[in-house]
């Protein structure tokens, strides 16, 4: 019971009620977080739950505190119509849903348990961000032939490359995930939440963890979440305040950007890499990989670890939030640039400050101008122009806007020198010079989510939860 308990903040009554009934009804069928094929378990009998119910019939109810298939897990009444929607934990346990009071109440359990072992929490996104899936055939007989001979090549105790034939699709983890997971799990709860569909999570999660110690069961999928589309906290039982967000795509989360710590987007699969416009681009196809110690999930974690330790540094005296930590780390990143874009932002664009790269400019704590002023510092260009000339002219940098790119993704100011303008520009400059809409991004990243298979695993699942939870109103801010 020890890891059940850990998924619903086992010093609550909550979670003690749910021990007491899940104990009878999942005698023999695995744990509350899920039955041997790592799904949600099936919904209890509610003779099961009835006989479980501490205190007898009735006690403490109403309100409830919440339902397990439509059964109160306090007293087994049966769940009226006119009672007030709550919030679904269907990843916890297929059926669950707990009044908003009871949400509250544990999500300040959790928060509580948490600070006091020195844990933040940290949502985990699957594909792109820790590992990336295709579907066999989308996979041309040319990159099946690598894929084979390096499927023979690996090590056997640490396989990084999967072939799933039961889900006819072949995962890529991200190297340094395992170290990576096994850093994180010291300083953050840490919790899975894909837009993949529940199989595809708990497979997903297997071969993370194949032991079973880093997420207990803390697996969201697409058909968990209460809007389509769209991940948020509000399925997530922590404070908002406490919970850090790892994820590629930032167009997901639309009320919690100031908790995401966006990572680059890992992409080995040629599939991937033509939906996400960079063709013939793939790490398969190129014949290379991250590095192990030095890729994108150790400097996110370097980041993410120094969000840590200073909230901690100010909880021990008072009130402490991740968001406006993460956001000063962010800022420190281009601190003192000033930047001027030339042939960039669109001719008819009228307002430049919504420009995608000018915005990124900004949250990366640079300034941006639309003239030849003497503090800008750099020039953000795709060709040579009058702009570039007057800039080296005055000893100012000019770089490509992959440079902007490349600051972002790395925490830290790039080196000039790497991001070169050249005369008549380059196909890969014009690319991130023209990025595509944030709804493309999404839809993109939505279409790829589980191995390739995510725009349809949306219609099939998400339309259910959405329904069910059209009434539940937004976490309380953290």
């Amino acid at each position: 019971m020890a890891e059940r308990r850990e998924s619903v903040d086992s010093e609550d009554s909550l979670g003690a009620l749910l021990e007491a009934e899940l104990e009878a009804a999942l005698a023999g069928e695995g744990s509350a977080e899920g039955n041997e094929d790592g799904n949600a378990s099936d919904v209890p009998a509610a003779k099961r739950v009835r006989t479980a119910s501490p205190g007898g019939a009735g006690a403490g109810c109403p309100p409830h505190p919440g339902f397990m298939g439509g059964i109160c897990i306090r007293c087994g009444a049966l769940k009226d119509e006119a009672e007030e929607q709550g919030v679904a934990l269907s990843y916890i346990h297929r059926g669950l849903e707990v009044s908003k009071h009871e949400a509250e109440r544990v999500r300040q359990g959790t928060a509580d348990r948490l600070l006091a072992g020195r844990k933040l929490l940290l949502i985990l996104d699957l594909d792109h961000t820790l590992l990336n899936s295709t579907r066999f055939i989308e996979v041309p007989p040319e990159s099946e032939a690598v894929l084979r001979a390096q499927l023979e090549a690996q090590p056997p105790d640490a396989p990084m490359l999967h072939c799933l034939p039961h889900m006819r699709m072949w995962t890529k983890l991200r190297p340094g995930v395992r170290q990576f997971l096994e850093a994180a799990r010291e300083r953050f709860e840490l919790h899975v939440y894909t837009m993949g569909d529940r199989d595809y999570a708990a497979e997903m999660a297997k071969l993370l963890d194949p032991e079973g110690r880093l997420f207990h069961g803390r697996v969201i999928s697409a058909g968990d979440s209460t809007q389509r589309s769209v991940k948020d906290l509000d399925v997530v039982l922590g404070r908002e305040r406490t919970v850090l967000i790892l994820d590629d795509t930032e167009g997901v989360w639309p009320r919690h950007r100031d908790n995401l710590v966006q990572i680059e987007r890992y992409i080995y699969f040629p599939a991937d890499a033509g939906r996400f416009g960079f063709r013939g681009q793939s790490l398969l196809e190129r014949g290379v990989d991250e590095k192990e110690g030095e890729g994108a999930l150790s400097t996110c974690l370097q980041v993410m670890s120094g969000v840590q330790e200073r909230f901690f540094e100010q909880a021990d005296h008072g009130a402490a939030d991740v968001r406006p930590l993460l956001r000063a780390a962010r800022q420190a990143v281009l601190s003192g640039v000033c930047v001027l874009f030339s042939r960039v932002v669109p001719l008819d664009c009228k307002d430049p400050s919504v420009h995608p790269l000018w915005q990124l400019a900004l949250k990366l704590g640079a300034q941006c101008t639309t003239g030849q002023e003497e503090g800008v510092t750099h020039v953000v260009a795709t060709d040579i122009t009058d702009k570039t000339r007057w800039a080296r002219s005055q000893g100012k940098f000019v770089v490509a806007p992959s440079w902007l790119w490349c600051s972002a993704y790395t925490w830290r100011r790039a080196d000039e020198a790497q991001f070169p303008v050249r005369p008549g520009g380059s196909a890969a400059a014009a690319q991130a010079a023209a990025p595509r809409s944030e709804a493309e991004d999404v839809a993109q990243a939505l279409a790829a989510a589980g191995g390739g298979g995510g725009e349809q695993q949306q219609q099939q699942q998400q339309q259910p939860a959405a329904d069910s939870a059209a009434a539940v109103e937004p976490a309380a801010p953290g």
